[in-house]
């Protein structure tokens, strides 16, 4: 815990608190004792910056009064709690004021939507999809935040379909939510591909491509569906474009290609756009497929060439190749495998997203930290 920050919370809401009280006093009919009043508060710091904070909460709730003026103090507190963790107590806050007749629409609105951010947070994700559907049909000023986490909510379920219905109240203009729609027609795509439904797939595909071209995603799953019904030309060409959008993932769609090709029976055709492919985007298992189609094929590939490929970018990747090379080469070749082993022995390759930083050992289109979609790379 940042104690810290947090007394310097506390301190903010021992001042908000106080307004409360001035506001508060004057709107109740038989006001407590000033210095009863004054004791409660002080015991309810003391809880909350000592080892009891759900008494606490319990305190302000009791001596705070509700009303129009005092409902910044009641979401400042819910909010403190909610950030460390305590979300049943902020949930206790936000139905305390919901069961308060004094509150005008616009609070009551407001407080609606604190109180489906707690059920979000606490997982409750039934009851906080109740409350955004009821908050999104009313149109009111939190439709927007409301749609905005209905639409994470969603995305947490893999509800694709509902994810994309509610997108729609959201502005196309803006391109994040074109590329978020983007991939969650992807999602839906892929279950149709899953369920051999490939002209559903299809559907899906071009309403990506539509949002967005330029996420290799949507040429992917094309290539996926027009590899099921055998358009073999058809898979090369997405499968280049793909390739050209993200190198990164070239790789991943070398399975797919190389039987597209063997298909279209156009075995030079492969091996030409692999030696390319190595030269543009150095990626370890490209040089290994190029290594291993020449060498099946009876075409010469030497130690020397390998290398240089491997220097292009080296990672661990190549350990297998050089390790290879140190036991079969023979002289230089093997001198420079060797120091090339020991130049990245200390290196770890992994997919990394490139809004926060999490790493994974697979590529994901999904960031489970920052919830960004297709912001994965090496």
């Amino acid at each position: 815990m940042d104690l810290p920050h947090n007394i310097l919370l506390y301190i903010f809401l021992l001042i908000a608190l106080a307004i409360g009280y001035l506001f508060g006093r004057k709107e109740r009919e038989r006001p407590r004792p000033q210095s009863v009043v004054i004791k409660d508060y002080y015991q309810g710091l003391n809880f909350l910056l000592g080892e009891r904070p759900e008494l606490g909460v319990d305190r302000f709730i009791e001596v705070m009064a509700v009303s129009d003026e005092t409902i910044d103090v009641h979401l400042a507190l819910a909010s403190v709690v909610r950030r460390r963790g305590e979300v049943d107590k902020a949930i206790r806050i936000h139905q305390n004021l919901m069961a308060n007749p004094v509150l005008s629409s616009a609070n009551k609105q407001l407080v609606e939507f604190e109180l489906a951010r707690d059920y979000h947070v606490a997982g409750l994700l039934g009851r906080a999809e109740g409350l955004l559907v009821e908050i999104v049909a009313r149109r009111d000023a939190q439709q927007t935040p409301a749609v905005e986490l209905l639409l994470d909510l969603y995305e947490q379920e893999k509800e694709w379909q509902k994810a994309i219905d509610v997108s729609k109240r959201l502005s196309k203009t803006n391109h994040s939510i074109r590329q978020r729609v983007c991939h969650l027609h992807c999602e839906l795509a892929e279950v149709h591909l899953r369920n051999d439904s490939v002209d559903e797939a299809k559907k899906h595909i071009r309403k990506a491509l539509a949002l967005d071209s330029s996420q290799p995603r949507g040429h992917w799953l094309a290539a996926r569906a027009d590899s099921e019904q055998k358009k073999y030309r058809r898979v090369v060409r997405h499968l280049a474009r793909a390739a050209e959008l993200q190198p990164g993932l070239l790789a991943e769609f070398l399975p797919l290609l190389r039987n597209a090709y063997e298909n279209l029976e156009a075995d030079a055709e492969y091996e030409r756009y692999l030696s390319q492919a190595v030269q543009r985007y150095p990626e370890p298992r490209v040089l290994k497929s190029l290594v291993e189609f020449r060498r099946k094929n009876g075409m010469p590939w030497s130690n020397a060439q390998l290398l240089e490929g491997v220097q292009v970018a080296p990672s661990k990747r190549h350990i297998p190749m050089l390790l290879e090379m140190v036991q079969c080469g023979q002289g230089d070749d093997v001198e420079r495998a060797i120091q090339q082993l020991q130049e990245i022995v200390q290196e770890e390759e992994r997919h990394q997203c490139s809004n926060c930083g999490f790493t994974s050992h697979h590529h994901i289109w999904h960031c489970p930290t920052c919830k960004g979609w297709g912001t994965f790379g090496y």
